[in-house]
């Protein structure tokens, strides 16, 4: 697919097969097509043909996602653990895994129980502070694990669905802003606040939901803030290139 997008124009039609999309997405063609439907795009033939412009390509595969299944895993355990490999800070809950791999609650509370089970995912108490200490149970994706190298490349090809964005800070993460204005707390208004907040807190739930709905010039305008911690400036930048893709 990378290769279609660098070799066409973006405002010029390519033909290609709506099994060649579900190859390269390793999703199946009644998806691929069921999604173009819904997104109002051309379907020249019955035949899953379709003629799409290189940003409709984009668009489907930003829609679908690209599925991988690891070897000796199943698709939800590979999409729980890839989400959790993008989340070095780890995730606080099954229910924050499920949003990331964009699996449903039940399927990630299972896969996640097998990951466990099987040494590629830990769990441990850490101490945060976000206005007031406390102690949450954290997520971790087992990199120590002797077969986490082997599953690494195949897991860093996982592109989870791209779901719609909110349109302002959730109430579970409310208590890092308790002295905000609630206007300020509206990612179109205050997308650069909210993301210097978060870079100051580093409380990995709220990085996890900022780095999905967070805009990439919000993380580099928060990576200009002054006093920033060089390490911290890096991971602004990370999560600025990382919303480019």
């Amino acid at each position: 697919m990378d290769n279609l997008l660098r070799n066409h124009e973006p405002s010029v039609a390519t033909s290609v097969t709506a099994s060649q999309l579900a190859r390269e997405l390793g999703t199946s063609v009644p998806r691929v097509v069921r999604a173009a439907q819904r997104l109002g795009f051309d379907l020249r033939s019955g035949r899953g043909r379709l003629m799409l412009s290189p940003a409709q390509v984009r668009k489907l595969r930003s829609v679908l996602g690209r599925r991988q299944v690891a070897p000796g895993l199943s698709y939800a355990e590979t999409a729980a653990l890839a989400a959790l490999a993008r989340s070095p800070l780890g995730l606080t809950s099954a229910r924050a895994v499920a949003r990331k791999a964009g699996l449903s609650a039940t399927a990630t509370s299972r896969a996640l129980a097998r990951l466990t089970s099987a040494g590629l995912v830990t769990q441990g108490d850490e101490v945060l502070v976000a206005g007031r200490s406390r102690k949450v149970r954290l997520l971790h994706a087992n990199r120590r694990d002797p077969s986490y190298r082997t599953l690494a490349p195949i897991l860093a090809q996982v592109e989870p669905p791209r779901t719609a964005r909110d349109e302002e800070v959730p109430a579970n993460l409310r208590h890092l802003f308790w002295n905000t204005h609630p206007t300020q707390l509206k990612v179109a208004h205050g997308g650069e606040y909210i993301a210097r907040r978060l870079l100051r807190t580093l409380d990995p739930a709220g990085l996890a939901w900022g780095a999905g709905n967070l805009t990439p010039s919000h993380w580099r305008a928060a990576a200009r803030a002054r006093g920033l911690d060089p390490a911290v400036r890096t991971l602004a930048e990370n999560l600025a290139r990382n919303g480019d893709h």
